[in-house]
C-alpha cells in the first residue's frame, strides 16, 4: 500500500476536533473533570529494554523518547519549557523528539521559536509528525532551520549513525506517512552500516509497509507516536482512533515480524485538553544486552 497523500481539505479536516470532543464539550461540567486533570499529569514510564541484538557498545545506552506535544492553545509556553527541564535533568545520551510538535506547521516552527533547549549526552533527534506537515506546507524549509537553530538534528528520510566504543547505532526516520513524502527505501539505506537500527516514524500506521520491502524490516526497534493511546480509550481500545489500523498499534509495547515496537501515549491532547484511560507520557529507555 503507498502511503495516502491528503488534500488541503482533508488536512484542514484533520485539524477540526474529533466528535467525541465536540460531544463532551456539550456535557455537564462534572464528567469531564477527571479528563481534564488525567490530561495535565506527565508520566515519565521508565522503560528496560534488553535484546541480545544490542551491540556490546551500546549497552547501558539511554534514550528518552517523547512525541505528540502540541504546543498551542492547550499547551502552553510554560509547559514547553517545564518540559525541557524535566528531559534535561535525566541526562540521555539521546533525546528523540516524535512529532506533532504545534497543532499546525506555523505552530510546530513557533515552538522551537521558543529555544526550549532539549539536552542530551550525544544528539537531540527531531522527526516530522502530520501536524508539522499539514498547511502551510511550505512551512518545512522554515521548520528544519527553526530545528537547528535549537540545536536538534531533523529527520526527513535521513538518519544519522552513532558509533561508541567500536560498535554503531542507526537512528532513522522517514518523513510523515500521510502529510509528507515518506521514502522507505532511502530510509533503509542509511541503516546498512549500523549494527543495530532504530526507526522513528512518527505514527505507527507505516510499519507494515516496511514488512513487505525486500528482506523484511530494516530495524530492529521502532519508536512510534501519533495514536495518543487514544486520548480516550475503553478497555484497551480507542472511541475515536487516528490509525487507519484501529487500537492495533494502540500504546505500549509490540512485537512483529522479528522487530520490537513502542508506541507512546504522547506528551499533550489534540481537538480538547482531556484524556481517560491513556495517560500522557514520556519515556527513559535504557538499552541493555543482557538482563
Amino acid at each position: 500500500m503507498s502511503p495516502k497523500q491528503l488534500n488541503r481539505e482533508e488536512k484542514k479536516r484533520m485539524h477540526e476536533p474529533f466528535w467525541l470532543g465536540k460531544l463532551m464539550a456539550k456535557l455537564p461540567p462534572w464528567p469531564i473533570f477527571y479528563p481534564l486533570y488525567e490530561a495535565s499529569r506527565l508520566n515519565m514510564i521508565e522503560e528496560l529494554y534488553w535484546s541480545p541484538k544490542i551491540p556490546d557498545g551500546f549497552d547501558g545506552f539511554r534514550v528518552v523518547y517523547l512525541s505528540d506535544i502540541h504546543y498551542g492553545p492547550l499547551f502552553s509556553e510554560a509547559r514547553v519549557r517545564d518540559l525541557a527541564e524535566r528531559v534535561n535533568k535525566l541526562h540521555a545520551d539521546v533525546v528523540i523528539l516524535g512529532g506533532d510538535y504545534g497543532v499546525n506547521s506555523d505552530g510546530a516552527v513557533d515552538f522551537f521559536k521558543l529555544r526550549p533547549g532539549f539536552q542530551a549526552k550525544t544528539a537531540v533527534l527531531g522527526v516530522m509528525g502530520n501536524h508539522d506537515r499539514m498547511l502551510p506546507e511550505e512551512n518545512l524549509e522554515k521548520l528544519i532551520a527553526a530545528m537547528q537553530e535549537d540545536g536538534v538534528t531533523p529527520l526527513v528520510n535521513d538518519g544519522v549513525v552513532l558509533e561508541r566504543r567500536g560498535s554503531r547505532m542507526a537512528f532513522v526516520a522517514c518523513d510523515d506517512y500521510y502529510c509528507g513524502e515518506p521514502d522507505l527505501q532511502k530510509t533503509a539505506a542509511l541503516s546498512k552500516t549500523a549494527d543495530f537500527t532504530v526507526f522513528l516514524p512518527h505514527m505507527p500506521d507505516v510499519l507494515p509497509d516496511t514488512f513487505t520491502l525486500p528482506g523484511g524490516p530494516f530495524y530492529q526497534l521502532a519508536l512510534c507516536g501519533h495514536t495518543h493511546g487514544g486520548q480516550v480509550a475503553v478497555l484497551g481500545h480507542a472511541i475515536h482512533s487516528s490509525s487507519i489500523y484501529g487500537s492495533r498499534y494502540l500504546s505500549g509495547w509490540y512485537h512483529e515480524h522479528g522487530v520490537d515496537i513502542l508506541v507512546t501515549n504522547g506528551v499533550g491532547t489534540s481537538g480538547l485538553p482531556v484524556r481517560l484511560g491513556a495517560k500522557p507520557q514520556m519515556h527513559l529507555i535504557t538499552m541493555k544486552k543482557e538482563l
